[in-house]
């Protein structure tokens, strides 16, 4: 038993990070508003994101759906169950939250339902990586946990990943769906040409435009490592899996691969509209446009996920750290 469960690098890579995030949730995961035992129940799901990064784990739970189809549909389920339970049991969201979970979670599952294809089609992808989106929007203040570097994230999100990778790499693996950790020397360069590159660009533009202000906040080396590792981790690879894994990969499907690019770029600068004080701020949706452009073109040179996630992450911390907006 012990020669199937062999470590390869990319192994490695994502096993030391599932076991030292997991226990740093659990120590330090309740502070500020986040509280227990919502941090408990979103640690559940944070525990199952980090196992199925594992490509150890992967292969076995292709395995065990392979001897057991009926997970495809068992899994999901236990996801919309345990959302909605604890929303009832634990939350604050009422009944449109309670509600929003089983919705979602069909609505991905039926998107990726039908057997009789290679690979799904891009409507189907699209209609998937929308409703996981939602999902991953569910907020209750109840439910949620500080990862390193100070965000918090709420149930929803650590669900809709986790929920993520059994769908697009286990249960229907995907091409463009490579999560693999252990990036080479050419993969970190190309991530770090592209955070360069937009940097030099974007920031004099946010400057120039009054959105983004010079007001660093650096503490230390520890925390400012804490917060990369938390950012690259918990914001850019969850970002990055769902708009160039799943939308960027279905635009290029239904277009070319110029087109797919640009349109997930710019769906991804109008997601961040209302993630900003005030909402519908135009200078945060066309930085994150250029943002999202520099990302698809990481992922585009190296196919690897974790690429882009790392100039997602670089850039977010460059703008934490030393940029005010």
């Amino acid at each position: 038993m012990l020669s199937r469960f062999t470590l390869d690098r990319d192994d490695a890579v994502a096993f030391a990070i599932a076991v030292t995030a997991v226990p740093a949730l659990a120590l330090f995961g309740a502070s500020g508003p986040a509280r227990w035992p919502g941090v408990g129940v979103c640690l559940v799901a944070a525990t199952a994101l980090f196992a199925l990064l594992v490509p150890a784990v992967q292969r076995r739970a292709r395995s065990a759906l392979s001897a057991r189809p009926a997970l495809f549909w068992m899994v999901p389920s236990a996801f919309a169950a345990y959302g909605a339970a604890a929303t009832l049991v634990v939350g604050s969201g009422g009944f449109v939250n309670v509600v929003a979970w089983p919705a979602c979670v069909s609505a991905a599952f039926v998107a990726l339902a039908a057997r009789d294809e290679a690979e799904p089609s891009a409507s189907r992808l699209l209609g998937a990586g929308l409703a996981l989106a939602i999902l991953a929007g569910i907020w209750d203040r109840d439910l949620q946990i500080r990862v390193p570097g100070d965000a918090r994230l709420g149930l929803g999100y650590l669900s809709c990943i986790a929920l993520a990778l059994f769908l697009f790499v286990i249960a229907r693996p995907r091409r463009a769906v490579d999560l693999r950790l252990g990036l080479g020397v050419r993969d970190i360069g190309v991530a770090l040409v592209a955070t360069a590159g937009l940097a030099a660009i974007a920031v004099p533009v946010g400057l120039g435009l009054g959105f983004l202000e010079w007001e660093p906040r650096w503490i230390s080396v520890p925390y400012a490592l804490a917060r990369l590792f938390g950012l690259v981790l918990f914001v850019g690879l969850p970002e990055e899996l769902l708009f160039r894994g799943v939308v960027q990969d279905a635009f290029i499907r239904l277009t070319s691969v110029r087109t797919g690019w640009v349109l997930a770029s710019v769906l991804f600068g109008a997601m961040h509209l209302a993630k900003h004080s005030p909402p519908l701020n135009w200078q945060y949706a066309v930085l994150a446009t250029g943002a999202g452009l520099a990302y698809g073109w990481v992922y585009l040179r190296t196919g690897r996920l974790a690429a882009a996630a790392l100039a997602h992450g670089l850039v977010n911390w460059i703008w934490g750290t030393w940029l005010g907006a």
